[in-house]
């Protein structure tokens, strides 16, 4: 496991992880797991049930709500923060970190947070969301 990013006290970011990674994550003391990335994007990558599975069997929380940014919606945002509504060490994956960081955006905004701030914030933390800008256009709060 690679490139874990945080984005606050308790949200972290990382591209896809392996059912190995998920041991490690439990030793690090994460308590949930995010997973933003859809099923068979790639031949190599798990699938939401076997990470699932691998997760529960060691008592994390784990949360399936894979996004494609040209359908991203307000569900999947309610989703993101309903999951983040009890305070947890929490690592949100998909294919980069991108969409997990745009949810994380999204979310922060949507609790009166300045779009530009988080957009630089993101940024300096190695996320350019200027490729997501037209999805999450429709969900930004000014």
């Amino acid at each position: 496991m690679n490139n874990v990013i945080q984005l606050d006290s308790l949200y972290y970011v990382a591209p896809q992880i392996l059912l190995e990674d998920i041991e490690v994550l439990k030793d690090l003391g994460f308590e949930r797991v995010i997973n933003n990335r859809p099923d068979f994007e790639s031949e190599d990558q798990p699938t939401d049930n076997a990470l699932r599975a691998k997760a529960e069997a060691l008592g994390l929380e784990y949360v399936s709500n894979p996004i494609d940014l040209s359908k991203l919606s307000k569900e999947h945002v309610e989703v993101q923060s309903d999951a983040l509504g009890v305070s947890k060490k929490t690592l949100a994956f998909c294919r980069t970190g991108t969409r997990s960081s745009v949810l994380w955006l999204l979310s922060e905004n949507a609790k009166g947070k300045s779009s530009d701030e988080l957009s630089a914030y993101v940024a300096g933390k190695g996320f350019d969301l200027s490729r997501c800008a037209a999805a999450m256009a429709p969900l930004l709060n000014k």
